[in-house]
């Protein structure tokens, strides 16, 4: 059986999901039903940072900051470093403290606090939605997985030797402008802030317990919260 040496940040965020279908795809390679991709998000994602690469080649401050009166700039970056650091097969990586795994994720972008001289974490989103959206306070089970990646993230920077802020960053861009009646080939976006106490302290323990589950000869038990798990075990009584 292979060995596991590398954890992606989706690897991980599939076990805290999931234990059961964690195991079944990583180490026993059986692939989960395929999800569409979202590329209108990768395009807006693009679009976030080539704006925001912009204004850390002249270390000024993104509009976003002033609306926010955050005395941020993006942080200033070897470009192939930045480059290494959004690519999804690079990413940050860092070795795990209590595990061998090599963890790593890919980012969007890092930002500069110059009240504390600390980095900060972000991510970009993109959604469509008249709800007023708050990540932190929200039930549904894929915001929850959005903290858990800035937890990530800022975990990842911190192996490796950043000064992290406190505070991480979600730029929320939200294609329901009311002011747009008509399509006319293209969509307004309502840009906003939405942020959150980063918490790195049970990563670790999380990656032992993966480490442990991944080692064991027995599948997990179906988790009753998990939508694949609920799908089998109906089908089977089939």
């Amino acid at each position: 059986m292979e060995i596991m040496k590398d954890v992606s940040r989706t690897a991980w965020e599939s076990f805290i999901r999931c234990k059961r279908c964690f195991y079944l795809e990583r180490k026993l390679k059986i692939k989960p039903i395929g999800m569409p991709g979202y590329p209108i998000n990768s395009r807006v994602d693009a679009l976030l940072k080539t704006e925001f690469d912009f204004y850390r080649n002249k270390q000024e401050p993104h509009p976003i900051f002033r609306k926010y009166n955050l005395n941020f700039v993006p942080y200033k970056i070897d470009e192939q470093k930045l480059k290494d650091f959004r690519n999804n097969f690079k990413g940050v990586r860092a070795k795990s403290v209590k595990t061998n795994f090599i963890i790593y994720g890919s980012i969007d972008d890092i930002w500069l606090n110059k009240d504390t001289d600390e980095v900060v974490i972000l991510d970009y989103k993109a959604t469509s939605t008249k709800e007023k959206i708050n990540y932190v306070t929200s039930l549904k089970s894929y915001h929850k997985s959005y903290l858990r990646q800035l937890d990530f993230y800022a975990y990842l920077l911190k192996l490796n030797k950043f000064k992290v802020f406190k505070t991480g960053y979600w730029i929320l861009c939200n294609a329901r402008e009311e002011s747009q009646k008509t399509f006319n080939s293209k969509l307004n976006f309502k840009i906003d802030l939405l942020s959150y106490n980063v918490n790195t302290n049970y990563i670790e323990e999380s990656l032992v317990e993966l480490e442990k589950c991944y080692n064991s000869e027995k599948v997990p038990a179906p988790n009753p919260t998990c939508d694949a798990c609920r799908w089998q075990k109906e089908t089977s009584k089939i």
